[in-house]
């Protein structure tokens, strides 16, 4: 899925010039913090709501990664220094979420990091609550 963004979509908007910044919820949150870790040109800003985010190879969700391996290789939680100096991130979460631990160790890990765990699920409804504030987030030019 990160190929079709970074080989389809995000060619294609750079004729069009100008800041580029991604957005996702759940997996595509993880995706949008993967990204901001080795960001393509233009990229100023990732944003991530209720990233699911895991610990250990052992508690992912079933065909979220390949393999241990492949866990390993592309680990937020390990791999946070590379989030510090890209990218501006934001990571919203809700408090009665299952990756709210994760995305509270994701905000204290990068320095500077916006949001924080507010009161919600992991659910659609939780997410168009966070909406406004992110998108005045990546607005004001952080």
């Amino acid at each position: 899925m990160g190929g079709a963004l970074t080989d389809g979509l995000l060619p294609m908007l750079a004729p069009r010039g100008g800041p580029l910044a991604v957005l996702g919820w759940s997996m595509g949150g993880y995706g949008a913090l993967l990204l901001a870790e080795r960001p393509p040109v233009g990229l100023v800003a990732a944003v991530a709501r209720s990233p699911a985010v895991w610990t250990s190879f052992g508690g992912v969700a079933p065909g979220a990664f390949d393999d241990a391996a492949d866990f390993r290789a592309h680990d937020l939680l390990a791999g946070a220094d590379e989030l510090r100096g890209g990218p501006a991130v934001r990571v919203d979460c809700g408090e009665d979420d299952g990756f709210a631990g994760t995305s509270r160790r994701l905000l204290e890990a990068v320095p500077g990091a916006a949001g924080g765990i507010h009161p919600g699920f992991h659910d659609e409804g939780t997410w168009r609550s966070f909406l406004p504030a992110q998108i005045g987030w990546i607005g004001s030019g952080r």
